[in-house]
């Protein structure tokens, strides 16, 4: 009997070995493979078969989903130092942008990108110069991508309506790979003011701005527009800094007329933003400098470029122009609905008592799209207004997967389930945004008329480049 088990022992261990799970190593190779062909094929039907299998493998964790993405290292190979993309912006427009990449760059890991926004008269490789003299060694901690002759510089920006920074941000993630996470604007004179547009109309992409030697220009009156667009700052750091004896004149947008100097209108934003619920803003005013060498302290400045974005806070509000500024970190505009704001001024008649100033903010007010949601338990609060559709998304931490979700659509409820987390949703909006940091895992869209569905990966997106729709 001894005999006969050693005989059969090697037999029986061969015919168990299929049975035998795989390593956690195999296994989780298994799943980078699948992720990698998700990302190399547009077929729906070929997507959707590679989210199942992957999702079946015993070793899937939705919390290591960023990890494994960026683990992909889907970019090319790229030499440090400078190179030049080409971005299409809309409307048959191009931007040239010069992308600085950092001794030791590779495509294996992530890295935080500066988004660098030259001043009136400068270019993109110019202001590389200015970045690298501004952060010195620790520069190459960065991937650098500055734009040349950039049109988006404020709320007023005229027609053609481009979506420079969103399409050229995504460019950048296309050709090098980004942490999503650490994404800054920065900018000096018109590149602050095109750093605070950036800022105010795309809070949700950066984790935080440096506007230097500019203004908050959106429009820079404090008629009312100003206490309208400030809580579109209210989850991101903000280095505001100007020289104390900045007197270049600030223009407004209804004509000639000035507002004073970059430092005094700097000094009325203080004082007027000063109980407003903004904790991550720092205004630094720099002793004895005018427009020129107003230059941030190191610690300071390093303090906001160490900064991570947030993903899914309680509470959002987000008011814009155009319909491709309206996202909000869970909240997404897909149409616009009634008036809007066009390439001319609006008209207005003041009212008693109103100054000018008062009766255009009034007038824009209305024109503007707006957004604001709260999170309550397991119910998503939402108001909009100038949005048709729009999409509630529903990310990790927001509410608990095993209990219905309700969505409230100005007090009145749009959907109410359970809502399962979903990889074929989180992949494909991963594809369709290139952020592998903040992950789309549900999402409800809501119709013009107030009724939710759960979003699905045949959820049709507007494009991200205009076709001349506000």
């Amino acid at each position: 009997m001894r005999c006969h088990r050693r005989a059969i022992g090697p037999l029986l261990f061969l015919a168990l070995g299929s049975a035998i799970p795989r390593s956690a190593a195999a296994t989780e190779a298994a799943i980078l493979a699948d992720l990698k062909a998700f990302f190399a094929t547009q077929d729906p039907a070929r997507r959707a078969e590679i989210a199942v299998h992957a999702q079946s493998d015993s070793a899937f964790r939705r919390e290591r989903m960023s990890e494994w993405l960026h683990q992909l290292a889907l970019q090319k190979s790229l030499p440090p130092g400078s190179t030049d993309l080409r971005v299409p912006v809309g409307f048959g427009q191009v931007r040239m942008v010069t992308l600085r990449l950092p001794r030791g760059y590779t495509p294996r890991r992530s890295w935080p990108l500066l988004y660098a926004l030259h001043p009136s008269g400068g270019n993109g490789p110019f202001f590389v110069d200015y970045v690298e003299q501004l952060l010195g060694p620790r520069v190459e901690e960065f991937v650098v991508a500055a734009p040349t002759e950039y049109h988006q510089t404020g709320l007023d920006a005229p027609p053609p309506f481009t979506v420079d920074h969103l399409a050229i941000l995504r460019a950048v993630r296309q050709a090098v790979h980004v942490d999503s996470d650490r994404i800054y604007a920065l900018g000096y004179s018109l590149g602050g003011y095109a750093a605070w547009a950036v800022a105010c109309l795309h809070a949700d992409q950066l984790a935080g701005a440096v506007p230097i030697s500019s203004a908050f220009s959106i429009p820079p009156t404090d008629d009312g527009l100003w206490r309208t667009m400030l809580p579109n700052f209210v989850h991101l750091p903000v280095l505001n800094v100007w020289g104390a004896q900045d007197t270049l004149e600030v223009l407004g947008v209804r004509g000639p007329e000035s507002l004073g100097g970059m430092a005094a209108l700097n000094q009325r934003l203080v004082q007027w933003t000063k109980g407003m619920s903004l904790p991550l803003w720092r205004n630094l005013e720099i002793p004895g400098k005018g427009h020129g060498g107003a230059t941030p302290p190191a610690a300071a400045l390093f303090e906001v470029l160490s900064a991570r974005r947030e993903h899914y806070p309680r509470r959002v509000e987000h008011n814009f122009r155009h319909v491709h500024q309206g996202h909000s970190y869970w909240l997404e505009a897909d149409s616009w609905e009634g008036g809007h704001w066009g390439g001319d001024l609006p008209t207005y008649q003041k009212r008693p008592g109103e100054t000018e100033g008062q009766a255009f903010g009034r007038v824009v007010r209305e024109l503007l799209g707006h957004l604001r949601g709260e999170v309550v338990g397991q119910t998503l609060r939402v108001d909009r207004r100038h949005v048709g559709e729009l999409t509630v998304w529903v990310g990790e931490g927001m509410v608990d997967w095993t209990k219905p979700v309700t969505v409230e659509l100005a007090g009145k409820k749009a959907f109410s389930g359970l809502l399962k987390p979903d990889l074929l949703v989180c992949l494909s909006q991963a594809a369709r945004s290139l952020d592998f940091d903040r992950l789309r895992w549900a999402g409800v869209r809501v119709d013009a008329h107030g009724k939710g569905e759960p979003v699905t990966d045949k959820t049709p997106f507007p494009p991200l480049l205009p076709d001349g729709s506000p």
